[in-house]
């Protein structure tokens, strides 16, 4: 009955719409450590902030949920729907090439930016709808409510906040998905492990590893650093790698110590295929080259065998699965530390 009339609107907000968006944008709002009154960080508190700012000024009725969660409604009718958004977004990572990650920029008709999609962008397009209806004076018997989080990527603690304060809506949605609805979504697991052993001055010899930045993203860098090893076993054996998996190197020598950086490709934790593990890329490296035995290198064999290159689904690991509804296990080796090890999130 409205939709011709919520079409114009639309279109004719458009170019506010997207300012709005980038507004939000434009605020690094990945997780960060606690402060005093922002439960993840300054930056996710600054977004939410922002977002219930722009809510506010088109006249919704706005809560602040400890900083947690901050709502918007579009009437004080009897609560019926939930909005379900989350402003917070996973890290940056490198290797963009329209703009900076937190510039946002129209180029064609794309918007390009840390959280156009997930999900600031969505958030803002049910902002709009609603406002949309509220300004068009669209006759509703009960209440709409966007319910704007903060830690969707990190396990959504921040709703578990919010939903023991308030009740569930009859009917919630939530728009971060494909189009036009995903019904059904797997659970998460993140398995953390760790492994102690003496250590052992024999070279040549693993120094350090480093990898991954968080649970929920496939590497796309990988550290190490190692000693005792000559340049053209590390650069030949490199060469070798890159070709079995896809992972480049790089290679910086200090005295006795070779810095080694291998590259791939990030990706979600949950959509593990669409990225190339820089982590598992690193110890298929590592396992190749001459080091001394020691209980390090048995360690780092191991990791591999448990979740070799390549090997998104838990196969070696023997938990590979799938049902009809939401198909395979998928899995990720996203954290590795020389002294704390975090394998895997398995979704």
């Amino acid at each position: 009955m409205y939709k011709k009339e919520i079409g114009q609107y639309i279109d004719s907000h458009k170019e506010e719409m997207i300012e709005d968006i980038c507004r939000l944008c434009r605020i690094n709002s990945e997780k960060m450590p606690y402060k005093e009154g922002m439960p993840y960080g300054p930056g996710a508190f600054q977004a939410l902030e922002e977002a219930l700012d722009i809510a506010d000024s088109y006249g919704f009725t706005i809560t602040n949920y400890d900083n947690y969660v901050g709502t918007a409604d579009i009437n004080d009718k009897e609560h019926q729907l939930d909005i379900l958004a989350h402003l917070d977004v996973v890290p940056a990572g490198e290797g963009w090439k329209e703009t900076e990650p937190f510039e946002p920029v129209v180029k064609g008709d794309k918007l390009f930016g840390r959280g156009t999609s997930d999900d600031k962008g969505p958030a803002m397009a049910a902002l709009y709808a609603m406002r949309a209806v509220k300004e068009l004076n669209i006759p509703l018997k009960k209440n709409v409510r966007l319910i704007l989080g903060t830690d969707e990527e990190c396990g959504s603690s921040d709703i578990a906040h919010y939903y023991s304060i308030e009740k569930e809506a009859p009917m919630t949605f939530s728009p971060d998905g494909a189009f036009p609805v995903v019904n059904t979504e797997k659970g998460g697991l993140n398995g953390h492990f760790t492994a102690d052993w003496e250590p052992s001055a024999a070279l040549p010899k693993l120094v350090s590893v480093k990898a991954g930045v968080k649970v929920n993203v496939v590497p796309g860098k990988a550290n190490a650093t190692v000693a005792g090893l000559d340049k053209e076993v590390l650069t030949s054996i490199a060469a070798e790698c890159e070709q079995e998996t896809g992972v480049g190197f790089e290679l910086t020598f200090e005295g006795d110590l070779a810095h080694i950086t291998a590259v791939g490709e990030s990706a979600h934790a949950s959509t593990p295929k669409e990225g190339n593990n820089a982590l598992t890329g690193l110890l298929v490296y590592l396992t190749k080259l001459p080091f001394a035995k020691c209980p390090q290198i048995t360690m780092i064999e191991r990791l591999l065998e448990l979740i070799p290159h390549g090997d998104t689904e838990g196969k070696a690991l023997g938990i590979a699965m799938s049902d009809e509804l939401s198909g395979g296990l998928t899995l990720a080796f996203s954290l590795l530390g020389s002294d704390t090890v975090r394998p895997f999130r398995n979704l």
